[in-house]
């Protein structure tokens, strides 16, 4: 398989280019040494996953398609402009793809000749994508002799390139540059916990969430405590800003453009544990370089960590495998921001989704569990790293997790947890979060123990993405990480002992100990209270303590910042597995929820 263009596909377009905007673009192809003969196919192909949503309408005119005097064509977009995806093309191409099929009915071109395919997906053009991106590239597989298919089984989610040995053509063109639109909003961090004073940070970003890296001008800060003026250095700047209160919040001014940060908890004493921001689930289902998925959670989502995952079916290309090690080690951090190493698997028998996250990957071969058809192709197999370790189901996936000394991590792909350490309640596919609830405590008044995680299993490369996307349409959650330090061995530790909570986006700090212990933890003890101290992104509408799985006790409190002290009332339950965590909901809607405590009582 080639991707090596050398001159023969390229396309035109004038710019500037910004996001979201119809222009009119060209594809030019040149047919290899033999020239293209009548029945001769090009498949075109580019990258969903950098539009609004999984479709790319053309109407009876929308692609055009000219060539040399005497040649006829036919073209016409696959899938009716949906999604395609195959693996025939991944690498380089990514896996999420449209793609247009254009067929020479008659005549014949010569090597140095050329065909001009007009892309138009909007009545005056081709629409661009919503993510800006500095390399927006197309793809196309020449059959300069027509002897290809590309074939779409019934109910497959995949498409197959035949005949199989085939050994396939591909052609990458030009870049494209495509950039951000005006500013819109205004992204203002600052850490949860402060004393007396607060880094604040704030990233300027078109309406579609795109950092605006021509942005310019300074950004006021204020608090009750004064104001400053901070210079952007392209779409974002930092400045410290003195606080006051038990709790505070930073607000940013931009021409125009207010917002204000998440809150800060002033003077609270959390040692020996701070507490930390990540999403541990994001995809880097696009053709980013995956270095990029990293960048985006530091530098543009303000992240503390992010995991970024592959399914296992991908992170086993050779290439690919070392793509990811080399990213992991750049965005490994300590002090400033942790890239989690992980790698997402269907495993069999029943295609539950689950996460491994590994402590030190460096020297170890990728780990591969699916059970979809498509991910078992040999075709597929014959570009794996030559030490690929294959685990044929559930079982044979946690005992290589646990010889790496891993974590798990599921959701709601995940239909039964046995080894797991985590489970996501909330992410951009499963918004409402009572239904992943309800399952997880199933779970937990079996036995099991599961800390509480939320994330945005983003499939556009941008962790903790708050905007819609193709598929996944809601924002994404947070997780919030109680550790020792920012650093990588901190941050697994903390997952791994479930010291964490969920959200559904918003930094709600919660604080939730019993007699003293952390979420987590297991106390032993014949009397359990409990000491809370939350404060929310708006007023706290409602904090439940939820015991064994039933709501034991509500309160009301109608304020932002909540302190609550309170017996645990236990109920035993029949299986010995007790336990309490703390559901929060804000006035605005956002909710938290905390990984449980569990409670032995004496005997």
């Amino acid at each position: 398989m080639s991707a090596n263009a050398g001159g023969r596909f390229h396309v035109s377009v004038e710019g500037p280019l910004r996001v979201a905007e119809t222009v009119a673009l060209t594809l030019h192809y040149s047919p290899p040494a033999g020239g293209l003969q009548t029945g001769g196919n090009l498949w075109v192909f580019y990258d969903i996953r950098q539009f609004g949503d999984r479709q790319h309408m053309y109407g009876a005119d929308g692609v055009g398609v000219s060539g040399p005097a005497g040649t006829a064509w036919e073209a016409r977009a696959l899938m009716d402009g949906r999604q395609v995806r195959t693996f025939d093309i991944h690498p380089p191409a990514p896996e999420f793809l449209h793609a247009v099929h254009v067929q020479c009915v008659s005549g014949s071109i010569a090597e140095g000749e050329r065909v001009a395919i007009e892309l138009r997906t909007a009545p005056d053009g081709f629409l661009l994508p919503v993510n800006a991106i500095d390399a927006f590239r197309f793809w196309l597989v020449e059959d300069a002799a027509g002897k290809l298919s590309f074939y779409h089984p019934e109910r497959d989610k995949y498409h197959y390139f035949l005949p199989r040995e085939a050994e396939l053509s591909v052609l990458e063109s030009n870049a494209l540059t495509i950039t951000a639109a005006e500013p819109s909003v205004l992204q203002v961090t600052t850490p949860s916990h402060a004393s007396g004073q607060a880094a604040t940070r704030v990233v300027v970003t078109d309406r579609f969430g795109n950092p605006v890296h021509d942005a310019k001008g300074n950004v006021s800060l204020r608090t009750g405590s004064g104001e400053i003026s901070v210079a952007l250095n392209s779409y974002s700047t930092e400045g410290t800003m003195p606080l006051q209160g038990s709790t505070a919040s930073v607000t940013a001014t931009y021409q125009g453009i207010e917002a204000e940060s998440n809150p800060v908890r002033v003077d609270a004493d959390t040692s020996p544990f701070t507490l930390y921001w990540g999403d541990p689930h994001g995809m880097l289902f696009n053709q980013r370089p995956i270095v990029e998925h990293f960048a985006w959670g530091k530098d543009v989502n303000a992240l503390d960590f992010a995991g970024g995952q592959l399914f296992s079916y991908s992170i086993c290309i050779g290439e690919i495998w070392d793509e990811l090690q080399e990213a992991w080690a750049k965005y490994d951090l300590p002090g400033e921001f942790v890239a989690l190493p992980s790698a997402e698997f269907a495993t069999g028998p029943d295609g539950s989704h689950r996460h491994g996250f590994f402590p030190a990957p460096e020297g170890q071969p990728p780990v591969f569990c699916e059970d979809r058809p498509a991910a078992n192709d040999p075709k597929l197999h014959a570009r794996y790293h030559p030490d690929t370790v294959f685990c044929r189901d559930y079982q044979e996936f946690y005992r290589e997790m646990k010889r790496r000394g891993a974590l798990i991590h599921g959701h709601f792909h995940t239909h039964f947890y046995v080894q797991e350490h985590l489970a996501e309640i909330y992410q951009k596919q499963q918004t409402d979060g009572v239904t992943e609830e309800e399952k997880i405590n199933q779970f937990l008044m079996r036995g099991a123990k599961l800390g509480i995680v939320s994330g945005s299993d983003t499939h556009d490369n941008r962790p903790a993405n708050p905007y819609k996307e193709p598929g996944p349409s809601g924002p994404a959650g947070l997780t919030g990480v109680w550790a020792e330090r920012l650093d990588r061995p901190s941050i697994f530790e903390a997952l791994f002992n479930r010291r964490c909570y969920a959200t559904t986006g918003v930094r709600i700090i919660v604080d939730f100990r019993v007699n003293g212990a952390w979420v987590g933890s297991t106390v032993r003890a014949d009397r359990f209270a409990f000491a809370a101290d939350v404060v929310g992104t708006a007023d706290i509408a409602q904090i439940d303590l939820v015991v064994n799985g039933d709501t034991a006790s509500s309160y009301t409190p109608k304020r932002q910042h909540v302190q609550l002290a309170d017996d645990v009332p236990l109920r035993f339950s029949p299986v010995g597995a007790n336990y309490c965590y703390l559901r929060i909901r804000q006035e605005d809607g956002n909710r938290a929820w905390t990984s449980p405590i569990w409670l032995e009582p004496l005997l």
